[in-house]
């Protein structure tokens, strides 16, 4: 027995670091977008409420593109094949978009982006879930999903530093040529950690059932994670503006949101294998939830630089936490016929809730200023009242789910 655990820690731990990459080459092209891509637009002529249109109208076609795209990866037992289709495009749109000019031709170059990009994260979820099930039926080691996602989170970090001097160097109308080679790259480094990955057969093979496990306890999942997300709206739109308000500078403003990373990168990176992971997965969303109240409380008493990093550095609990929890019960809930579906419902739900709070945001915050947040704070709360729920509805299912585990494993460590 002990040969052939030492024969399968290599392996295991390959598909692990392959996965990982997967995570990374997803969410880089992220890490570029964000400080430049209305920059290249600026550049190319588009007015501010042309600007807007074109980021208004991405988050409704990710929701469409997301949900449609899992639906058929799950169908047909393939995520992988789908995700690197969905690069290839991603990749091609920013080149058309690079040939494109005028208002009209950009909002549709954005949309042929946005439909590429939509589905990549609960793709990337579906073949990762996908591999940690099939390790636990196995009886293998334990795949380790929040560090594999945490290299997400850290590959934005490093292109979001890397990005600023490589995009300094080039011609403000060439930032677009930078992310169609970002998007190019990330398609070759998925096909790579894909390999050995393969599909697992159509679903109707691969579980005859088809039923949702608790359809009300995914329901309540979804609204509880959606509404701590959501309530990120008016810091993620607003708190630079307002940081900038009160005196401090671009370098400040900088650090802030590095400090918020940095944060969500440690919480992806350790949840596993020093806070329990998966068995802690209730607690994770109970515990991001109350993170999140915290935070917008103290952001509403308009804090001094050390408030503001503080409330910063409470990201790794409001954002990280409400990633890793949800994720984690919607894989088990929706069994493996709706590996990918159930992320992209969860993040449908958030999408969708971040649009409207987002728009929201933007009166409140010219009418209240920094006791906006106290609204958020409220949306948040009723996030943990749900989080509390799904955390108690969670406990009795886990611990038979533990204790069949234990079952299955005692007559196979006792004939060994």
């Amino acid at each position: 027995m002990t040969k052939f655990k030492s024969r399968e820690t290599a392996p295991n731990r390959c598909a692990e670091l392959r996965l990982s990459l997967l995570q990374a080459s997803i969410y880089a092209i992220v890490g570029v977008q964000l400080p430049f891509f209305a920059i290249w637009l600026s550049a190319r002529g588009l007015d501010a409420l042309e600007i807007a249109a074109v980021f208004a109208a991405q988050p409704v076609i990710r929701i469409v593109s997301m949900l449609a795209a899992s639906r058929r990866a799950d169908r047909i037992g393939d995520h992988g094949a789908l995700l690197v289709g969905c690069m290839a495009a991603m990749a091609a749109a920013y080149a058309v978009m690079g040939w494109s000019a005028g208002f009209v031709p950009l909002l549709i170059a954005g949309a042929m982006v946005a439909l590429a990009q939509g589905p990549l994260a609960p793709l990337a979820d579906g073949v990762t879930f996908g591999e940690a099930r099939r390790r636990r039926e196995a009886g293998l080691p334990q795949l380790h999903y929040s560090w594999v996602r945490g290299w997400g989170s850290m590959s934005i970090l490093v292109f979001l530093a890397a990005s600023g001097p490589v995009a300094g160097a080039l011609a403000v109308d060439n930032i677009v040529w930078l992310l169609a080679c970002v998007a190019a790259l990330a398609c070759l480094a998925c096909v790579g950690s894909l390999i050995g990955f393969g599909s697992s057969g159509p679903r109707a093979e691969r579980d005859a059932g088809g039923r949702l496990s608790r359809p009300e306890l995914v329901a309540l999942v979804i609204a509880a994670a959606a509404l701590v997300q959501s309530s990120h709206s008016m810091v993620n739109t607003f708190g630079a503006l307002h940081w900038k308000e009160q005196g401090h500078s671009d370098t400040f403003v900088a650090f802030a949101w590095v400090a918020a990373l940095a944060t969500e990168v440690v919480a992806f990176l350790m949840a596993a294998r020093w806070f329990g992971g998966e068995a802690k997965a209730g607690a994770f969303l109970v515990i991001g939830a109350i993170g999140a109240v915290l935070r917008w409380l103290l952001m509403s008493a308009d804090p001094g630089p050390f408030g503001i990093f503080f409330a910063q550095a409470l990201h790794g609990a409001s954002c990280a936490a409400v990633q890793i929890g949800p994720a984690y019960l919607l894989a088990e809930l929706g069994g493996k016929e709706r590996l990918a579906q159930s992320q992209a419902w969860l993040a449908a739900a958030i999408a969708g809730g971040t649009s409207l709070l987002t728009f929201l945001a933007g009166p409140l915050y010219a009418q209240a200023g920094e006791r906006g947040y106290l609204a958020m704070a409220a949306v948040a709360f009723v996030g943990l009242l749900l989080s509390c729920a799904v955390a108690q509805l969670c406990a009795p299912r886990r611990a038979r789910a533990e204790a069949g585990r234990k079952a299955h494993a005692e007559p196979e460590h006792s004939s060994a």
